[in-house]
């Protein structure tokens, strides 16, 4: 094996964003140990109160922007340089928005 090509390796500068739905950009890479790895572009748009919750588990780290984070009893925010961590479940559910008018990129990390 080259010292090039690695499992453990997902080479994100080499692959294109794909639209994962309206607004929201991804590169994604499946890793070792059931691990998803990706980096999302989000872009502003109308906040849709009836969007379903999430309930999967992440772990964020933005780079620019500002998101925001609707859970059931409150809202919270984070900017560049910020971590992030929900743990998966019906008690941490969450809806992921734009907070501001610039698209936010942030990396994210989930295990299935």
């Amino acid at each position: 094996m080259a010292a090039r090509d690695s499992r453990y390796v997902f080479r994100a500068s080499e692959v294109s964003f794909r639209q994962a739905k309206p607004g929201l950009n991804v590169k994604e890479g499946r890793m070792l140990g059931g691990m998803t790895v990706r980096l999302q572009e989000r872009h502003p748009g109308r906040r849709d109160p009836a969007a379903p919750w999430c309930e999967t588990g992440h772990t964020a780290y933005v780079l620019k922007g500002r998101i925001g984070y609707e859970f059931a009893d409150h809202e919270a925010e984070a900017g560049p340089g910020d971590m992030v961590h929900i743990p998966a479940g019906h008690a941490h559910r969450h809806r992921p928005f734009v907070a501001g008018n610039e698209p936010v990129l942030y990396f994210i990390t989930e295990f299935e």
